[in-house]
């Protein structure tokens, strides 16, 4: 299942691509003590901005986070295919 997590951002990107839009741009934030960070990201895409929910112990998961976030919107404004 954790590979199934990480396709997110690949599956974005190849969304963008496929509607000719610009890449997804990421974005972070992190909190807490340099020992014990924590991080959220936001991914922009078509003008539309997705936040991770929540804060996560690695950028990368928070990033994955984001863009199944964003994902799952696109999917359901029917901006994206049945392809994806």
């Amino acid at each position: 299942m954790v590979g199934i997590q990480y396709q997110y951002k690949m599956q974005l990107q190849s969304f963008a691509q496929a509607k000719s839009l610009d890449l997804p741009l990421y974005s972070s934030k992190r909190e807490g003590k340099p020992h014990a960070l924590q991080f959220q990201a936001t991914v922009t895409i078509d003008g539309h901005s997705f936040e991770s929910p929540g804060y996560f112990r690695t950028l990368k998961e928070a990033e994955h986070a984001a863009a199944k976030v964003a994902l799952m919107s696109l999917s359901l404004d029917g901006f994206q295919e049945a392809s994806l």
